[in-house]
């Protein structure tokens, strides 16, 4: 009987320890959202969730083909991002974005029946939330840390000629699994993006994880959400640019 009566005691402790756990844990949790909530608004971005398609009115997204895909998805559709503006090309990428905009190989977004650089987005839309999707064509060619280097010199570029431009990166997206190859794959993409979200940190621009929206539990693209399963199998259907558009409303 007093062994019955030490176990129950026992338990009850236990769970009085767990419970406690719990509670700092949760604690912590929530300090740490509040602590990155004061921090947006610090910096001047707007944490008002989720966002209304109209507050994209004053957004310009930079990116390349799956990009343009999203940019397709909404030229009909002011309900999914307002009337927000698209630079993009396809093979854009962080480093070629650098390249001088009369390079007989350059690859620059063309807007309103002109070519422009990338840097130049902000100044030439009037936009200054400037959502910015590269990396994908900088991987396998640069590794993740020539992308990291081209894109913190791509950014650079678009304050140094619009110092009020709020940025807001968003993560390499992934690819089927069938796709990947020992250049680039899902587990680099991966590492970018942990290199991306550090960059984000440290210099307090929004990071936005689009990668988690869309990947399956093993971290690829699902076959449902690719349009090109037989080819790069990376881009992007409807669906997959609806649930993208989703995740910003409730994150941007």
């Amino acid at each position: 009987m007093k062994r019955i009566i030490s176990l129950i005691i026992m338990l009850l402790c236990l769970s009085l320890v767990l419970a406690g756990c719990k509670n700092n844990s949760e604690k912590v949790n929530t300090d740490e959202t509040a602590e990155t909530v004061a921090a947006s608004e610090a910096y001047g971005y707007d944490t008002t969730s989720p966002k209304s398609a109209e507050w994209f009115d004053n957004s310009v997204f930079v990116g390349d083909s799956v990009t343009l895909k999203l940019s397709y998805y909404c030229a009909s559709k002011p309900e999914v991002l307002g009337s927000a503006e698209f630079f993009c090309a396809g093979s854009l990428g962080y480093n070629n974005a650098l390249w001088a905009i009369d390079d007989p190989i350059a690859v620059h977004p063309y807007y309103k029946g002109e070519v422009h650089l990338a840097e130049d987005c902000a100044s030439v839309t009037g936009k200054y939330n400037v959502f910015i999707m590269l990396g994908m064509n900088d991987i396998g060619l640069y590794g993740v840390d020539g992308a990291m280097d081209s894109c913190k010199k791509l950014v650079s570029n678009i304050l140094e000629k619009t110092p009020d431009a709020k940025i807001y990166l968003q993560s390499v997206t992934p690819m089927i699994e069938k796709a990947q190859v020992s250049s680039f794959n899902n587990t680099l993409v991966k590492e970018f993006n942990g290199k991306l979200q550090a960059y984000c940190e440290e210099s307090h621009y929004k990071y936005l994880d689009v990668f988690s929206a869309l990947a399956d539990d093993k971290g690829n693209l699902p076959l449902e959400y690719c349009s090109d399963p037989d080819d790069m199998g990376l881009h992007f259907t409807d669906t997959a640019c609806q649930i993208w558009a989703d995740y910003l409303k409730e994150n941007a």
